[in-house]
């Protein structure tokens, strides 16, 4: 059962929010059930994975289990080379202990240019994720040459279509607002590699309409 315990509009505003959707769309029945959700993305990511990504948010923010059957994603021509270019990628991630600290270390790269944060605090296995996160921002914020852009709301993990994968909620501060903007890895043998792949996830689309 998908009953509908927000707004369709709100829905719809956080799922634009996923990287490489530009429009969204849900039809529910008379018993505010969906029956479809049609998306518009560009072509940098693939219909699966935009699927997975759309049904780990709803089920993660609003407990509302979606059948990938539902979903449609049609998907339109970009300029994917200049997208590719401005996004940022791993090189290098890595952590140590302190007695009982943690010191996190994010090595990105975007534009034949690299980034690095090292960041630490208690080693407790939540605050390691979120100082995963607080990491890869400072790089990303070290590209900008801001800091406060950027900014962690939650880190979730689930069981999605029998995989366990992690979802980042950031929110993205601007002079009009702020949006939410949400992330997602599958989780395999690396965690730590996940949390920061899913925060780019997250953030490298709107990274690229700001360096252009």
């Amino acid at each position: 059962m998908e009953r509908l315990g927000t707004s369709l509009m709100d829905m719809e505003k956080i799922m634009n929010g996923i990287e490489g959707i530009s429009s969204s769309k849900i039809v529910h029945d008379d018993y505010g059930e969906i029956e479809e959700i049609h998306i518009i993305a560009d072509q940098n990511r693939g219909a699966k994975q935009i699927s997975r990504d759309i049904q780990s948010l709803l089920i993660a923010k609003y407990d509302v289990k979606v059948d990938h059957k539902k979903i449609s994603v049609a998907q339109i021509s970009s300029d994917e080379k200049s997208s590719k270019d401005h996004r940022f990628s791993i090189s290098a991630i890595g952590y140590c202990l302190i007695e009982n600290l943690v010191e996190i270390k994010v090595l990105l790269k975007k534009d034949e240019k690299e980034f690095e944060s090292t960041v630490q605090g208690p080693n407790s296995r939540n605050n390691i994720y979120r100082l995963f996160v607080q990491a890869t921002l400072e790089c990303v914020h070290n590209s900008l040459g801001r800091n406060d852009v950027f900014i962690v709301e939650d880190i979730a993990r689930l069981n999605v279509a029998k995989q366990e994968v992690v979802n980042i909620a950031i929110s993205y501060i601007s002079g009009i607002g702020e949006e939410l903007l949400v992330g997602c890895a599958i989780l395999k043998k690396d965690d730590y590699e996940a949390i920061v792949r899913a925060t780019l996830d997250a953030v490298n689309r709107k990274v690229i309409h700001l360096a252009m």
